[in-house]
């Protein structure tokens, strides 16, 4: 074999052995290249899955903050002052509104012509949980403590406590607390639009 074949053929093999590892890197830089894809795809799901998650929980945690500050509203009161209940009308719906002020126009016809009495109860949270949660619907169970003051705020020269005969009373207001119950509410709420609306709300026990 001459010098000059020797060389063509060193040439050709050369060639040949280059395309080889052209293509085996091609099919390993496709290979890591579709890795490279499947892992950003599992990562972006992985992150819508997250953000899905996050936003339920956000969602959840205010719908429970809205039903609790609705029933520590509802049953805290003073005795001929019903705007525990007439300031909520907007987040009740239509048909629980209406029965609303059917029962507030009732009461206001019984006490109309009873003197004026100095009575309060406050309500405070102690705890809640849902009973079931759905995207347009759900239900809770709150747990509340609710004090009665044998006394009120009302107005005199300003706005004071007075004891339960409408007395000017500055003591300690926790002497004026004649009993405390702990209550326990169901309320039921639906979603409409892009708001929750109080459907029912009910005491189930003590």
């Amino acid at each position: 074999m001459n010098k000059s074949n020797l060389t063509k053929k060193t040439t050709i093999y050369a060639a040949v052995f280059l395309v080889v590892i052209f293509l085996i890197g091609m099919v390993f830089f496709r290979k890591d290249d579709n890795n490279i894809k499947e892992n950003n795809l599992k990562i972006d799901e992985q992150q819508l899955i997250e953000d899905a998650r996050n936003k339920e929980i956000a969602e959840k945690e205010k719908t429970k903050l809205f039903a609790e500050n609705f029933t520590v509203t509802y049953y805290s009161y003073t005795w001929g002052n019903f705007s525990n209940i007439e300031s909520q009308y907007y987040y009740m719906t239509a048909e629980m509104e209406n029965k609303e002020k059917n029962k507030v126009w009732q009461i206001k016809e019984n006490i109309k012509n009873q003197p004026q009495k100095y009575f309060t109860a406050r309500a405070k949270l102690i705890d809640s949980n849902f009973i079931s949660y759905e995207e347009t619907k759900a239900t809770l169970e709150i747990n509340l403590n609710v004090d009665n003051y044998a006394g009120a705020i009302a107005q005199r020269d300003t706005m004071v406590w007075v004891d339960e005969r409408g007395n000017y009373y500055e003591g300690n207001l926790s002497n004026l607390v004649i009993s405390a119950i702990e209550k326990k509410i169901k309320i039921k709420l639906v979603k409409i639009g892009d708001e929750w609306k109080v459907g029912e709300i009910e005491e189930i026990g003590k």
